[in-house]
């Protein structure tokens, strides 16, 4: 017993020594929120400079001529900076679109000042009814003691004059000087412009007109006038939060009458809605009457005709379920068939595609996380395998959908944290291959060759280890075959700090891997061989900020495949962009 007692006594403050150092470690983690006190002197100068430019963003919205800019307040008296405007540029034309590019880097050129670097920066957007510039610093480079630092600068502004609008996006490379201390008020003691697009339009792409058509369907205009912090304290939170924006949409004709018409999937204790277009223009909603106004949490939806009997039925994924809806011909749905998971993990993302060219369509259905959203953890974060398995299920007719996931092939790799997948023959042999996006790591490119599917993402360079969160295929550069479009996440703070000789002192392997993950969007063009090739840096499509679904589309009906990516998260009140 006294034996037993020792070890008791021995584990006992162990214990407490523990949870003193467990708490230790909280207090220090806290303290850690603001960038200034923690002791990576690379984020304090990249906070103390973007202070300084944010100020300077401020200033020129309020005063967009750059006259009333203090310039002692911002730069040093021996500052210096090139016009990137004065050297050539390349300029096309996209419809009512006029795009100019300049490139640098512009030497030597005759070096300003701030008041004539703003007039020319400024210049295009001076008689602009309302200006909205923003900065991002995505590089720190630390100088020797006392000589200051350099910073990597993204930066972008908009502005309408009438129907007409222009926008610029551009890169720098600011020099600065610390003063007393990297926290004090920096100044800029040189700008070396090296991009600049400006970008004009006529009139609008496209007209903002949701509120004049939803007017006409009912109470829908109500639920979704509101935003994801208005119903999160106002659901049960049986469901799952319903402000992580995993609802996906649908669109077509599904009662027959040539136009197309808009499934809307909605969080829990939310209705879905189906929108019905009228010939005037008009939108009915009526999912309620139509049968399909599911309350659960709803992700992934489409509407396919999957019994090729001429019109669109419904699938709908809810959580580990995939619900089935038969479609009269009138836009009415009756549930069919419920297809549910093994495990409890859900369903976020559908495909569908005659993989096995029998005539009818089958389904393959992502999972991102074993158990709800925020408790299952990827391990190890930048290539995890930890993930739910995800599901092909074969179209047998009247015997329903049979999963072959394993027996064609599609088990390899069949362990990450999915968030979506698309359908597209790669290699045009006639059958549709498979990719998938993954969050945390390796994405899959499943080759089919003739029903059966091998991964080949490693072999054809389109892995794209990062967060994958969306898949689009178009022939982007005109050649006959179709390219891919891969959305991920672009994190400033992420290519800021990876960078720096302290991080992860490791092998360099592991270190790209990590920088990686930061990069942003991926275009892989199709080389014809069974190969690709990213040109998303060339390309100019890596910043699309925390991209979502990324999709190609004509936007301006010149023939050739546009980019639109939503981006985001949680907003809030928090004004910064992600």
């Amino acid at each position: 017993m006294q034996s037993l007692t020792g070890i008791g006594m021995v584990l006992l403050v162990a214990g407490a020594a523990l949870g003193q150092e467990r708490e230790a470690d909280v207090t220090d983690l806290v303290g850690r929120r603001d960038a200034t006190a923690d002791d990576w002197e690379s984020e304090r100068a990249s906070t103390a400079a973007m202070g300084r430019l944010k100020a300077l963003a401020d200033a020129l919205e309020a005063d967009r001529s750059g006259a009333g800019v203090e310039a002692g307040a911002f730069v040093t008296p021996d500052f210096e900076a090139a016009l990137i405007r004065g050297g050539e540029a390349r300029r096309e034309k996209h419809g009512t679109l006029r795009v100019e590019r300049w490139r640098g880097p512009v030497s030597d050129a005759a070096r300003v000042g701030l008041d004539r670097l703003l007039e020319e920066w400024m210049e295009p957007v001076a008689d602009a009814d309302e200006v909205h510039l923003h900065f991002k610093i995505v590089g720190v480079r630390m100088g020797e003691e006392g000589d200051g630092f350099e910073t990597d600068v993204l930066f972008d502004a908009s502005g309408r004059v009438g129907e007409a609008a222009v926008a610029f996006t551009g890169e720098w490379i600011v020099g600065w000087t610390n003063g007393e201390s990297v926290e004090a008020k920096p100044r800029m003691v040189r700008i070396d412009q090296r991009r600049l697009d400006l970008v004009r339009v006529a009139r609008p792409l496209f007209r903002e007109r949701t509120r004049a058509l939803l007017g006409t369907a009912g109470g829908a205009t109500d639920l979704l006038a509101e935003g994801c912090g208005f119903w999160r304290g106002r659901i049960d939170a049986l469901g799952e939060p319903n402000f992580w924006g995993h609802n996906g949409l649908a669109v077509g004709d599904v009662n027959g009458d040539g136009l197309e018409d808009l499934y809307v999937a909605t969080g829990t204790g939310l209705p879905n809605m189906l929108f019905i277009q009228g010939p005037d223009g008009s939108v009915t909603e009526r999912a309620e009457e139509a049968g399909c106004a599911w309350l659960d949490d709803t992700k992934g939806v489409l509407l396919i005709d999957h019994d090729n009997d001429g019109d669109r039925d419904l699938f709908c994924a809810l959580g580990p379920s995939i619900v089935l809806s038969t479609n009269d011909g009138k836009g009415n749905f009756t549930p069919a068939r419920r297809l549910r998971a093994a495990s409890k993990a859900g369903f976020y993302s559908l495909a569908a595609a005659d993989f096995d060219v029998d005539g009818d369509l089958d389904l393959y259905a992502v999972r991102y996380v074993k158990t709800t959203y925020g408790e299952s953890v990827p391990m190890p974060l930048h290539d995890a395998r930890n993930g739910p398995r995800n599901h092909l299920l074969r179209n047998d007719g009247e015997e329903g959908f049979i999963d072959v996931t394993d027996e064609v092939g599609l088990g390899e790799g069949n362990d990450r944290f999915s968030l979506a997948a698309s359908w597209c023959d790669f290699d045009l042999d006639g059958d549709p291959d498979l990719y998938v996006a993954n969050d945390f790591g390796r994405n899959n490119l499943y080759r089919n060759d003739g029903g059966s599917f091998v991964d080949v993402a490693g072999e054809a360079a389109c892995e794209d280890q990062a967060a994958g969160m969306g898949v689009s295929w178009a022939d982007a550069d005109g050649d006959g075959d179709p390219d891919l479009l891969v959305s991920n996440m672009y994190s400033s703070a992420g290519r800021r700090i990876s960078y720096q000789p302290r991080f992860k002192r490791t092998d360099e392997g592991l270190r790209a891997e990590l920088r990686r993950h930061a990069l942003g969007n991926s275009l892989f063009l199709n080389r014809g061989d069974g190969t690709f090739e990213d040109v998303g840096t060339a390309a100019g499509v890596r910043m699309g900020r925390w991209a979502w679904g990324a999709l190609f589309s004509d936007l301006d009906g010149d023939g050739r495949p546009d980019m639109i990516v939503p981006n985001g998260f949680l907003t809030n009140s928090d004004s910064r962009d992600l």
